[in-house]
């Protein structure tokens, strides 16, 4: 199935650790939230997030991956565009489960195999904040009630109350956030939901007049991401942690920050990026960026010859999705990352890759050169075209 996103145009890793430097491409929905005076009142939201349960007969070993192709054959545009979610939309099981949960799990304990041993990833990945706690506790307790309601079938409540039995892992979980250390809390969760979880807080103790009233990057798990390390971008505030994107300042900084203070409780929105890699890497500090490299660094296309589109070179999107818990206010992203080997658009309808043609075709120079796609471009739309 296909996700019906449409020209969505800045990434929310851009946003935050949120919307870090994953600037990928974003296509414009049909419908946006372009300005934050047209969401909702407050009274139209729900006071808690509830979902509603799957079909009886859902397995999760047969849910296929979403496709996540939201890019468009027209010219990028540095724009806010998001789209309205039910909450139904937000956490999600697909057969990449156990996978993508191992695979994180690998990181944020420092045993993943494709970084060197002295590499402490997990000081990379998991954040926690003194100021960031409460709203942990009350993340981990939503998204505990939030997987027993939606997947019955696999998270179930134990005979004393306590904890909760994950059928897929195998594991048991606390059902309760409690007086656990808030990084163990994250852990756990890591080990109960694919998707990143970032959050995002004012800190009325820093008094400083340019920032001050910006959301900071205060707590989280942030383990998929994609060209930057996420420890240079806690503690920051939106402004910071986009700095290096091209026109942010001038063109979305304003409504960017006025977004997030407006952004209701139990109020889902969001959008999906798209990038390309040459290498199957999940956590990525070192690559997928070009905006810390030189100029002829930037400019030096990797030769098609030398590219393997089965194997080496891969597609990368994420769905990231943004709500404002009820009792702490703070504002938590999610971020589901979807990863696949290039070459499977051979099997995709015509009209999805020559829509990917045409956005690769047509970037600007200033956003191809910071997301790195003038290394990888020429041999991608080369390849596209001897399919299409």
């Amino acid at each position: 199935m296909l996700l019906d996103w449409e020209q969505v145009h800045i990434n929310w890793t851009l946003f935050l650790p949120f919307f870090f430097l994953s600037a990928f491409y974003f296509l414009r929905p049909k419908k946006t939230l372009s300005r934050p005076t047209e969401t909702k009142s407050e009274s139209e939201f729900p006071k808690e997030i509830k979902t509603k349960a799957v079909l009886p007969d859902f397995k999760w070993d047969h849910k296929e991956p979403a496709k996540s192709y939201p890019f468009k054959d027209k010219e990028y545009k540095l724009t806010m565009g998001i789209r309205s979610f039910k909450p139904d939309d937000w956490l999600l099981i697909e057969d990449t489960y156990l996978d993508r949960i191992e695979e994180k799990t690998k990181l944020i304990t420092n045993s993943h195999p494709a970084y060197d041993s002295d590499k402490d990833t997990e000081a990379s990945t998991v954040f926690t904040s003194e100021i960031g706690d409460p709203a942990v506790r009350e993340l981990y307790d939503v998204i505990i009630q939030y997987m027993c309601d939606k997947y019955p079938m696999y998270f179930k409540l134990n005979g004393d109350g306590t904890s909760v039995h994950n059928s897929i892992t195998k594991e048991d979980i606390p059902a309760t956030a409690g007086d656990i250390d808030t990084r163990k809390l994250l852990h756990l969760l890591t080990r109960t939901v694919e998707e990143d979880c970032i959050i995002m807080m004012p800190d009325e103790t820093l008094d400083d007049p340019e920032f001050g009233n910006e959301y900071y990057f205060k707590a989280g798990v942030f383990a998929f991401a994609a060209g930057f390390d996420p420890r240079d971008k806690f503690n920051k505030p939106l402004t910071s942690i986009h700095e290096p994107i091209p026109g942010y300042q001038s063109i979305l900084r304003t409504s960017m920050n006025r977004y997030f203070q407006r952004l209701q409780p139990c109020q889902f929105v969001g959008r999906a990026n798209f990038s390309i890699q040459a290498h199957n890497k999940f956590y990525v500090d070192d690559d997928n960026k070009g905006y810390h490299l030189s100029e002829e660094e930037v400019r030096r296309a990797i030769p098609y010859e030398d590219l393997d589109f089965d194997k080496q070179v891969h597609y990368r999107s994420e769905r990231q999705m943004l709500t404002r818990l009820p009792k702490t206010g703070a504002i938590v992203f999610t971020i589901r990352t979807y990863l696949h080997p290039f070459s499977d658009f051979k099997s995709q309808p015509e009209e999805v890759g020559q829509r990917l043609l045409g956005a690769l075709e047509k970037f600007p120079d200033d956003m191809a050169k910071y997301k790195g796609l003038t290394k990888l471009a020429p041999a991608a739309i080369r390849y596209l075209k001897e399919f299409l």
